[in-house]
């Protein structure tokens, strides 16, 4: 996972710690300091990296929200990841221009679904990620930008204009922070509560992607959700397209997931089907600009994962995972072991 580096953020996140005190707290200001840190223990299939058991993915981060002055707000999540520099998930600040409506302009996760921005370890039953999320887009999908959020009755809406996504060997190797063209991509969501429990949503984004300027992404999606006291059950679809160079065909992704979980006191069993597939002639391994083209891409897979949550506290998560699955073209069926534990504060 590509980060941004922390250090243009540390004023920022030096103001917060001394704004938050000795406390993960909430002051007289409105600030919020939150925290989650998570590791796994993986088997994978035979001949891949996890075969053997191994301690992995340790992970974590902070997060400072809040109201500074009056109609300032401000995000700040500093994150580390094993084997990375510490780096930022959210760097934003802006107004709360009246009630329900704020504008806000730096690092944010991307309204796009909402799996892309709750998928930290404290928010997810599961513990892997779909394989539509990197197949469609980039995982923990982060743009430099501007974005204005509004709640109005049953609706809710995020709009947001930056750098956009650039070319890569894939879809799920856009990720930039400084803009490679003249281009802004753009998007957003809108969210609608039909009901107490259901919520149904849209997605889209487009933006120039090569360094020319010439040839778009195109990304739609759809979500939705339905929560009982006992019941949550979610889903979520994307597809996106670009534009190749003449003789190439349009390069495609899709994929789609959904998960059903069943909250019974402290116990949490949760299943979930998946599916991706991706075509394109132009990209792929050994891609390096317009002027070398990659092997090209065909990929069709579909996955199975079936996990249980135990939740001693509201704060702790011990999960375990199977996931099962396969590709077009490739071996029978191969299996993952996970476990994790997880914690928030």
């Amino acid at each position: 996972m590509k980060h941004i580096r922390l250090s243009a953020a540390l004023p920022a996140l030096a103001l917060a710690l001394a704004l938050a005190g000795p406390a993960a707290a909430q002051d007289s200001t409105g600030l919020k300091v939150n925290g989650y840190f998570s590791f796994d223990i993986l088997r994978g299939p035979s001949g891949l990296p996890a075969s053997a058991w191994s301690v992995a993915n340790l992970r974590g981060g902070l997060i400072f929200s809040g109201t500074l002055t009056p109609g300032l707000v401000f995000i700040l999540e500093p994150t580390f990841a094993q084997g990375e520099a510490v780096g930022l998930t959210e760097a934003r600040a802006g107004l709360a221009v009246a009630k329900g409506v704020s504008v806000t302009a730096g690092l944010f996760l991307v309204p796009f679904g909402k799996y892309n921005r709750s998928r930290r370890p404290h928010e997810t039953a599961l513990i892997s990620d779909p394989p539509a999320v990197g197949t469609v887009y980039p995982v923990n999908w982060r743009e430099m930008g501007i974005e204005a959020e509004a709640s109005f009755g049953n609706f809710n809406a995020a709009v947001f204009a930056g750098n956009g996504l650039a070319e890569g060997a894939d879809f799920g190797a856009g990720q930039q922070y400084s803009d490679n063209n003249k281009n802004k991509g753009w998007g957003g969501r809108l969210g609608a509560a039909l009901s107490a429990s259901l919520e149904v949503g849209g997605s889209y984004y487009r933006g120039k992607a090569d360094a020319a300027n010439e040839r778009a992404v195109t990304m739609v999606g759809a979500d939705a959700s339905w929560r009982t006291e006992n019941i949550r059950a979610s889903g979520e679809y994307a597809r996106a397209t670009i534009e190749n160079p003449a003789p190439f065909s349009k390069g495609t992704a899709e994929g789609w997931f959904g998960a059903v979980e069943l909250h019974w006191g402290s116990w949490i069993p949760v299943v979930s089907y998946r599916r991706f597939r991706a075509e394109d002639p132009f990209h792929g391994p050994g891609f390096a600009g317009p002027d070398t083209p990659g092997a090209g891409l065909s990929r069709n897979g579909t996955q199975w994962a079936l996990g249980l949550v135990y939740s001693p506290a509201p704060s702790i998560f011990i999960k375990v995972e199977v996931d099962r699955g396969r590709e077009q073209g490739g071996d029978a069926w191969q299996s993952t072991f996970r476990a994790q534990a997880a914690f928030y504060f």
